[in-house]
């Protein structure tokens, strides 16, 4: 059966999306090509970027041994082919704040309707702060596309969907923990989705049932997780790089807390 170029358009909520996007990527490349400003973290990533298309990757993570790697490493990729770290960086930016409409529109439709799917994309499309950060060199808008889509996912595979489904959440998280170290939270936001839905189910007669679904559910995030986020981490560990799924800042408070009890507990053991 034949399709006729105008039947793709048919559904005027598709033509409309479409309309919204095209004027989302539009807002965002002209202001890149207005704005010249340059954060001074814009220059940390360029040196980076530049250092590592080098091949000197040590040399690159000694600017900064905490950065994640995964937006230095596109506008690195840039740079080693020829297009260049700050153009390579820009296209990321402009390309993924334009994207970040897929699962903004996703969410919600999947939480109310198309209308409001629809208004919503406008409003993502042409709010101030999104246009700004998706026409810099900056990890922001990368990041928010990578969340948005991990939430999308997971609000998908939470209405029923298969257990492996709880995979694509877990690699979206896995990228975006190495574009930003808070991406770890869209992690701990599904464990409190598990958690509730776990408690909820013990009203049922379907507890086992529920238990072995969340016990899975819970595998397949972490094992996709650790799939994405492991590699990079082991080969970063070569390096002098500090950088891990779980910011290490937070793992030394943690243990400092720990030896501090501990201390206190043996003062007044003593007393």
């Amino acid at each position: 059966m034949k399709i006729s170029f105008s039947d793709t358009f048919k559904n005027k909520t598709l033509l409309y999306f479409l309309l919204i996007l095209v004027l989302a990527f539009g807002l965002r490349l002209a202001r890149s090509l207005i704005d010249d400003n340059m954060d001074k973290d814009s220059v940390l990533y360029l040196w980076m970027a530049k250092t590592a298309a080098t091949g000197d990757i040590n040399g690159a993570v000694a600017y900064n041994g905490r950065m994640p790697p995964l937006y230095i490493s596109l506008m690195a990729a840039g740079e080693y082919l020829g297009i260049g770290a700050f153009n390579a960086g820009m296209a990321v930016s402009v390309i993924a704040g334009t994207l970040l409409l897929i699962p903004v529109f996703s969410i919600t439709k999947t939480l109310s309707n198309e209308k409001i799917a629809l208004f919503a994309s406008i409003i993502a499309a042409t709010h101030p702060y999104l246009v700004r950060i998706s026409a810099e060199i900056m990890r922001d808008s990368l990041f928010l596309l990578l969340i948005f889509a991990g939430l999308a996912f997971a609000l998908k595979a939470a209405k029923g969907g298969k257990v492996l489904e709880w995979c694509i959440p877990g690699i979206f998280a896995g990228l975006a923990v190495m574009t930003r170290t808070e991406g770890i939270d869209l992690v701990l936001a599904i464990i409190l989705w598990f958690a509730v839905e776990l408690y909820i189910s013990f009203r049922s007669e379907n507890v086992m049932n529920a238990i072995k679904r969340t016990l899975s559910s819970t595998f397949c995030l972490f094992a996709a997780f650790l799939f994405v986020t492991l590699p990079v981490q082991l080969f970063l560990a070569e390096t002098s790089s500090v950088w891990g799924p779980v910011d290490y800042r937070i793992m030394s408070f943690v243990h400092a807390f720990t030896e501090l009890t501990t201390k206190e507990v043996l003062k007044m053991e003593k007393h």
